[in-house]
């Protein structure tokens, strides 16, 4: 019964929050008045298309401008699987590694998941374990999409190590 004392003591302080304050026609008539107040719009110079922060901040932009092609991100997937590629035989090796070590590391740890949240290991010959399975695989599948970027950058960060460690020392001398 802590609560009521805590509660009788916490009701003064919130009726004081419902209090009515001065009146604020003083306040609007001098904003009114002030040149501060005076509202100016300012018509964006480029004819490119709205940045993320501009349609944040709700900037104007001609509705019969041309849009701009959208240049390719640099960061995408593609460009980056592509800069794997660049790096050769120590960005492919490189690139394995890391997928064979994630993918190593997430089915044990599906399956450990999977006893937590039922209670035992799945059994493949029930279908009720099959289809809660099929579901644990389906959510982790999408979860583990945004986790190609960083493998991506780890294939890419441990390349240099790869080519002077593993490819140079098994490449063959011509």
């Amino acid at each position: 019964m802590l609560s009521r004392p805590v509660l009788l003591l916490a009701l003064p302080a919130l009726a004081t929050c419902f209090q009515a304050g001065a009146s604020l026609a003083p306040r609007r008539a001098a904003v009114a008045s002030s040149s501060l107040a005076a509202m100016v719009q300012k018509e964006k110079e480029t004819t490119s298309a709205p940045n993320f922060l501009d349609r944040m901040r709700g900037v104007v932009v001609k509705t019969d401008a041309k849009p701009v092609a959208k240049e390719d991100d640099p960061e995408d997937s593609k460009n980056m699987m592509q800069k794997v590629k660049d790096a050769g035989v120590a960005g492919i090796i490189s690139y394995i590694f890391w997928e064979w070590a994630f993918w190593g590391v997430s089915v044990p740890v599906a399956i450990f998941g999977f006893n937590a949240a039922t209670g035992h290991f799945p059994d493949f010959s029930n279908q009720d374990d099959l289809g809660k399975l099929g579901a644990e695989a389906f959510a982790f599948v999408n979860v583990a999409r945004f986790a190609v970027p960083l493998r991506i950058g780890l294939a890419l960060g441990t390349t240099p190590w790869v080519q002077s460690n593993i490819v140079d020392k098994f490449q063959k001398d011509n």
